[in-house]
């Protein structure tokens, strides 16, 4: 009698145990895969890229092998590449780049293509139309001629700052900066301009500064930094900025240079498990 009683307190808890881990197990799970939140300004031009990074439960058989998206057929996506592993979860990287724009589009300035959602193709050979956040894609008009600035060089780094430099070829007036993502950033976005007379950071003193009159010759570096901290709001997207600089020269010829910021989240334990709470319950 007493090996039974035994026997039932091993097997109660031995079921208790693995209730247990189910629940723990569904705790750090996924509901199911989908896309982080984007913020992606793009310049729809031949050469332009940007990623969307796709997060699925580590065990998820179902993986992302490609997309695409209907409102922009110029762009043509790698394969899909790991970008990221945690402890149950896994995050996929998938870089589009525009290959293929149509003859006729680029001559003049149209409004910009604004995207909420791509096809995505899976590993079991099923499609879905997911949501993604935002792209906003350019149409500026194609500079028929010489720009008053040579081609910008450029640099960033892992800690999610960069640097352009611009050289100057003729006279012109630096009119205008600006992004979508500005506003919404706030502080945790800085950026300055230095034409080595005069170093202007932040969006108020930028504004309140222009227009800057630069000469042939001058070089003016433009320095971005993104402080987005782990556990805010934030820290999971993913952010493609445009500073858009607009020059005027002397003639009215006005002409637009793209400076490319970006913000790819390398997620810690801690923001992937506050990510995989907020997914459950919004599932609920």
């Amino acid at each position: 009698m007493r090996a039974k009683i035994v026997y039932a307190i091993v097997f109660v808890l031995i079921v208790g145990s693995w209730a247990g881990n189910i629940a723990i197990d569904r705790q750090y799970r996924l509901p199911e895969g989908g896309f982080l939140n984007h913020h992606i300004e793009m310049d729809y031009a031949r050469g332009a890229s940007f990623e969307l990074l796709y997060v699925a439960n580590s065990d998820d058989k179902k993986k992302p092998v490609s997309a695409r998206i209907d409102e922009l057929p110029g762009v043509l996506f790698y394969p899909a590449q790991v970008h990221s592993r945690l402890s149950h979860q896994t995050i996929y990287l998938l870089r589009g780049y525009v290959e293929n724009i149509e003859a006729g589009e680029g001559t003049s300035e149209q409004a910009p293509f604004e995207i909420n959602a791509v096809n995505v193709g899976f590993s079991d050979g099923t499609q879905a139309h997911l949501n993604i956040g935002l792209i906003v894609a350019y149409r500026e008009p194609w500079i028929t001629e010489e720009p008053p600035f040579s081609g910008s060089s450029t640099s960033s780094s892992s800690d999610h700052t960069g640097k352009a430099t611009t050289r100057m070829t003729k006279a012109a007036k630096l009119t205008d900066v600006s992004s979508r993502w500005l506003d919404e950033l706030g502080s945790e976005f800085r950026f300055g301009i230095d034409d080595g007379t005069a170093s202007l950071k932040g969006t108020e003193s930028i504004a309140g500064s222009l227009p800057l009159e630069l000469r042939p010759n001058d070089v003016l570096s433009t320095h971005y930094e993104f402080l987005i901290p782990h556990g805010t709001a934030h820290a999971l997207d993913v952010y493609n900025v445009l500073l858009k600089q607009r020059f005027e020269e002397p003639d009215g010829r006005k002409s637009t240079q793209f400076i490319f910021a970006n913000f790819l989240p390398y997620p810690t334990e801690a923001d992937m498990k506050a990510y995989v709470r907020a997914k459950r319950r919004q599932a609920e």
